[in-house]
């Protein structure tokens, strides 16, 4: 059972330093965006602690769910 969990804990942190590593990097400006396309930086690049807070809100949301139900259950 704990081998289990460790795999699957490891298999989080994976994805967790994956998905903030993509969210560092900003996209490259367009070459020319004097030609009239719209074009430039977008307006609030997605930072690290955006992404953060996003998985916090859905853990929170998973657990405060799950645990309503086991309530009901009772």
């Amino acid at each position: 059972m704990m081998n289990l969990l460790s795999k699957k804990t490891y298999a989080f942190l994976l994805l967790m330093v994956s998905i903030l590593s993509f969210a560092q990097s900003v996209p490259p400006p367009p070459d020319n965006p004097e030609s009239g396309d719209i074009g430039g930086y977008p307006a609030s690049p997605i930072d690290a602690y955006t992404v953060i807070l996003f998985l916090l809100a859905i853990t929170m949301i998973i657990f405060f769910a799950l645990k309503q139900k086991q309530r009901i259950l009772e």
